[in-house]
């Protein structure tokens, strides 16, 4: 297994600039619960605001399983430390728009779990 140039191409040593980090879990739960869906979406609305690996934009991450399971698909964003459970296509773009283009967290789809709370949402 002899390297080839193509494992040494410069764009994967750069960092993309971004000034957050989004992170969309497509572990199996979420999966189920629509995570791939949420991702086109996403990716859509982030690349039609031009909001991918931009300096006031975000870097795209797609994840396994973040927890809490019951209360994904679980989004979350980086510097910020926020939380979300997404769910609906609407959830995606208003988060876009609100949060990752307006800079203020969505307070009504912030995950705040209940210690012990196993309930599905």
């Amino acid at each position: 297994m002899g390297s080839t140039e193509k494992d040494y191409d410069p764009a994967w040593s750069t960092l993309p600039e971004h000034a957050r980090q989004v992170f969309l879990c497509t572990g199996p739960r979420c999966t189920r619960k629509g995570a791939q869906q949420l991702w086109k979406t996403l990716r859509r609305e982030l690349l039609a605001r031009d909001l991918i690996e931009t300096p006031a934009g975000v870097l795209l991450t797609r994840t396994n399983c973040q927890f809490p399971c019951n209360l994904g698909p679980v989004l979350t964003v980086y510097p910020d430390r926020c939380w979300y459970g997404v769910r609906t296509d609407q959830q995606v773009q208003r988060l876009v728009v609100e949060h990752l283009s307006g800079g203020q967290p969505v307070v009504d789809l912030l995950l705040r779990p209940v210690a012990g709370d196993t309930t599905d949402v």
